[in-house]
């Protein structure tokens, strides 16, 4: 049985997901809209940015996929949409701080936040919003 925090941290990173595609609607890198996958810009492993959406960018599967394939022809893929200042920006904010272990607490508000951004997005974009529509 998964613990509560493993069970929130996956909540949270759905909820991520769903924002960052629901707000950039489309792939970010070929303008479609077809099999949309969520990106972190810089690896979720660095907790500061693992919640953050100005850490994620909305991709294709396939531009997606291209992050095992060729990594550092993806990298410059995410360095041509972002550009190297903002890059370098997130690098700074969120590879550089002392590693972090939120509570319990603090997950639960990341979720309860990320829940009413993506209310937000969605009521913006003319989307009704169902709360019941959130597997969990």
């Amino acid at each position: 049985m998964a613990t509560e925090r493993k069970k929130l941290d996956g909540d949270i990173l759905a909820l991520w997901s769903l924002c960052i595609r629901t707000k950039q609607k489309t792939c970010r890198s070929t303008n479609s809209d077809y099999q949309l996958t969520a990106h972190h810009i810089i690896e979720k492993n660095y907790r500061w940015g693992r919640y953050a959406l100005e850490n994620g960018l909305c991709l294709s599967f396939s531009v997606h996929c291209l992050q095992k394939a060729w990594p550092e022809k993806f990298r410059d893929i995410v360095i041509g949409i972002i550009g190297q200042e903002e890059f370098e920006r997130l690098k700074v904010k969120y590879m550089y701080q002392k590693p972090c272990k939120r509570t319990i607490t603090e997950l639960r508000a990341i979720k309860e936040d990320l829940k009413a951004e993506l209310k937000r997005l969605e009521a913006d974009w003319g989307q009704p919003f169902d709360p019941d529509s959130i597997p969990f």
